[in-house]
């Protein structure tokens, strides 16, 4: 899972400088299809049932490609929250998680304000910074994760 994240950090790092190097080919867009979003989108989704922990770093990765981050970061949530709730709808039936009823409420409500900081948070940073502050901490949870596998 290390390789994943180093490569949606790498693609979070290069995806600018390959949209404007595209866009510079005469007839060329630097944007996607809808097609090729949503066959990524998919692609992460998959992933992000599997290994959370990849899965917004990808997504921003992605949707660097001709999109502003501020106004990427809403719908980026939103569909975060969908395959978070997905994946754990399913682990919770399939798993004995249920077990641990306070450690589980504890989860919920951290998870729950921590949604609320980050879209409070995001509507306020400038783009650059945000997306700063993103590719930072994906950095260094990479690079954590690295080291300790």
């Amino acid at each position: 899972m290390s390789l994943v994240l180093l490569t949606g950090v790498a693609a979070g790092v290069l995806g600018r400088r390959v949209s404007r190097m595209v866009s510079q080919v005469p007839g060329r867009s630097a944007g996607m299809s809808p097609w090729a979003v949503l066959t990524g989108q998919f692609l992460i989704a998959a992933c992000g049932g599997y290994f959370g922990g990849a899965i917004g770093i990808l997504m921003m990765a992605l949707w660097s490609i001709g999109l502003d981050t501020a106004v990427g970061n809403p719908m980026r949530i939103t569909q975060l929250a969908a395959v978070f709730l997905i994946s754990g709808v399913l682990f919770l039936f399939t798993s004995d998680a249920l077990r641990a009823p306070l450690l589980l409420a504890a989860l919920l409500v951290g998870a729950t304000a921590g949604g609320f900081a980050d879209a409070h948070l995001a509507r306020r940073l400038p783009a650059r910074l945000l997306r700063g502050v993103l590719l930072a901490t994906a950095t260094v949870t990479t690079v954590l994760y690295f080291l300790r596998g």
